[in-house]
């Protein structure tokens, strides 16, 4: 395992990668010394982003957001708010000790998939904490929601008709992926909107493209 460092607040080279600007999700924890720090409120300067607060484990995560240049701000007391630029980070462990604010960015990126979605590595899924596979894929996806064993990835359209998105496991469709876990998984891809289309109407609710651990024949 790779040693990391601590940083004051330095800046860290950007690096060349492909990034959704402007719909990301951040995640971060915060520390006061090395305990959780939990109901301190977050936000980030993204016009759509939504203040949040640091759940008991001092976790917060905050969707759409631009971490090429928003900056996001930990508001400790009424007295002191902390203004920490992302610098390219999408994954943040902050850390409070006296008057001053240590941080350790990361970069966990979500590369295009061959049909213009995204994909989700295993190495992605298993930092969710999760073991089924479809509570982690909602829980790292941005947009996609678990719902009654399901996976909603656009939003409830009908009341009547199925919302469904069309899953594919190693090629071939199926509707039943419940049973999986995330350690059988090699990676996830989510298709949407334009990128889904190639499926034709079948694709009209998302397509969930799941390839196994040792079935990598269309990587």
């Amino acid at each position: 395992m790779k040693a990391h460092k601590w940083y004051v607040m330095i800046f860290i080279s950007a690096i060349s990668f492909t990034v959704f600007a402007g719909n990301e999700t951040l995640e971060g924890y915060l520390l006061n010394e090395e305990m959780a720090a939990s109901d301190v409120k977050v936000w980030a300067s993204a016009p759509k982003s939504k203040m949040t607060l640091t759940n008991k484990k001092g976790r917060f995560k905050i969707k759409r957001v631009d971490t090429a240049k928003d900056t996001l701000f930990v508001e400790i007391s009424q007295e002191k708010t902390w203004a920490i630029p992302l610098e390219w980070a999408n994954i943040l462990t902050i850390r409070l000790k006296g008057d001053s604010i240590f941080v350790k960015r990361e970069r966990e990126e979500m590369r295009p998939s061959s049909y213009g979605g995204v994909v989700i590595t295993r190495k992605m899924l298993e930092q969710t904490g999760e073991t089924n596979l479809l509570r982690a894929i909602a829980r790292k996806a941005s947009g996609v929601e678990y719902v009654q064993d399901n996976l909603l990835i656009r939003g409830i359209k009908s009341f009547t008709l199925t919302n469904n998105p069309l899953y594919i496991l190693d090629g071939v469709e199926t509707t039943n992926v419940t049973y999986l876990t995330v350690m059988e998984v090699e990676s996830v891809e989510i298709l949407k909107d334009a990128s889904s289309s190639i499926f034709g109407v079948k694709g009209g609710n998302g397509v969930v493209i799941i390839t196994r651990t040792g079935n990598l024949f269309n990587k």
